[in-house]
């Protein structure tokens, strides 16, 4: 499937990016889900420091890269294996997936997933590789699993969380990072 996605190819542009332009808006293809995966449709993103900093190269990632991880999205297709999720699904973005296995996964702390931080850093999805070429057919890495900075995207079941539909997609869209790492400072700052 050939859709636009904003494509990182070059980290430690220095400011003002309004100027430099370190994201290219490109025609990218999208591969078919595998059997634990969902195709979105991305309704809303948001812009989060977290992708600033993969950006300015002070948190290194892979490269070529499509970024933004803050997002909320339509469910298209689903993979076989996915059963709790149909096509017209509203869902939102996690970007650390728990693959349900793990010691901190089984010990209730899917945050601390050893396999989804390891996909993570290397710019693949939990089930592995990725999903995204560019015209030259080359693998566009993942930014934290799910790369919202497109028309579309695949992404891990264990990627999404499932929302009800009448919460407009914009306001969905900071439940995926904005609101958890408020809420986050807030309880452990109280600590």
């Amino acid at each position: 499937m050939k859709i636009k996605a904003a494509v990182l190819y070059e980290k430690g542009k220095p400011r003002p990016y309004n100027q430099l332009k370190p994201l290219h808006l490109e025609d990218v293809y999208l591969g078919k889900p595998l059997q634990d995966e969902v195709l979105v449709k991305i309704r809303a993103a948001g812009l989060c420091h977290s992708d600033l900093s993969v950006i300015d190269g002070s948190r290194p990632r892979p490269l070529p890269m499509v970024i933004g991880h803050e997002a909320a999205a339509e469910v298209v297709e689903c993979g076989a294996v996915v059963t709790d999720l149909k096509a017209g699904d509203h869902v939102v973005f996690s970007f650390v997936p728990g693959c349900g296995h793990c010691m901190p996964c089984a010990s209730g702390r899917p945050a601390l997933c050893e396999p989804g931080a390891a996909a993570n850093a290397k710019g693949e999805l939990l089930s592995a590789g990725v999903r995204l070429k560019n015209s030259d057919s080359q693998d566009l890495k993942y930014h934290l699993g799910v790369s919202a900075f497109a028309e579309y995207a695949i992404v891990s079941r264990r990627s999404l969380v499932k929302i009800d539909k009448e919460i407009p997609f914009e306001i969905a869209a900071l439940f995926g990072c904005a609101v958890l790492t408020g809420v986050g400072a807030v309880i452990n700052t109280a600590n």
